[in-house]
């Protein structure tokens, strides 16, 4: 495993800025976190690409901008705003496939809504497959307070969609959703392909690794035995660190318990 960084670490910098620090502080992977329509286009898709081959970079995943939207438009029982949520993402599997992307991440639906659980992998499965137009495989996060947060609901995913079923592990919101970490790799299992990671203490979730009082090498351990060896990308909130220096430390942190595991 190696540790990488995504640009939402620096929100609200610019997206450029922020990628700028990133590649600036030692990344070799980093996770672009699409912040606007703008930022989809061919043009700027490029130009970041271009910036992250000049510091010999590549790009492990997309975050699109509309991940917000997604119950309202790819997950509501109202087939044309449904038709035209698909095409809203047509933009954002061009700028992942022209960044060399293979992921592009997924919240996904809300519970409780008007579709049936069968529906909504039928729509997962719709965009996965448009995804495949463009070399892009989707990756559904476990997010809270989206159908995501559910256990239930991922083995649903693995059991309806076979390999179709890629998953996103974030430990942190594994503990806002009341679950605990490793129930939800054993859960996700050999279907993971990205992974967002940080620590938390008592009071405060998204820190730094190495500043809070998880147990990393039990997390570590605990992807290997399903056979993760992929970007550990770090994904923080910008108030929860001081400067580019504190990823420094977290990739050096873990980057030394993966090599010994």
């Amino acid at each position: 495993m190696v540790v990488g960084a995504s640009t939402s670490n620096f929100y609200p910098a610019p997206i450029e800025d922020a990628l700028d620090t990133v590649l600036a502080a030692g990344f070799s992977n980093v996770e672009i976190f699409l912040n606007a329509p703008s930022e989809a286009t061919p043009a700027f898709a490029d130009e970041l690409k271009r910036r992250c081959e000049a510091a010999g970079a590549i790009v492990s995943a997309v975050h699109p901008y509309s991940s917000f939207m997604e119950p309202f438009f790819l997950f509501a029982p109202y087939e044309r705003r449904a038709d035209d949520g698909f095409e809203m993402y047509k933009p954002q599997f061009e700028a992942a496939a022209r960044l060399s992307a293979p992921y592009l991440i997924l919240h996904g639906a809300k519970p409780l809504g008007q579709l049936t659980e069968e529906q909504l992998l039928e729509r997962y499965e719709q965009l996965y497959d448009l995804g495949q137009t463009y070399g892009v495989t989707v990756a559904q996060e476990n997010v809270n307070k989206f159908s995501s947060a559910d256990l239930s609901f991922l083995q649903a995913m693995k059991t309806r969609l076979g390999g179709k079923a890629k998953f996103v592990f974030d430990v942190k919101q594994s503990g806002r959703c009341g679950l605990d970490p490793l129930q939800v790799i054993e859960t996700m299992g050999k279907n993971i392909v990205h992974v967002h990671i940080s620590d938390r203490d008592e009071t405060r979730d998204c820190l730094p690794p190495e500043a809070g009082t998880r147990d990393f090498n039990e997390l570590l351990r605990a992807l290997k035995a399903v056979g993760y060896d992929g970007v550990l990308m770090l994904e923080l909130y910008r108030q929860n660190f001081e400067s580019a220096e504190d990823l420094k430390r977290s990739k050096t942190f873990l980057e030394e318990i993966a090599c010994h595991l």
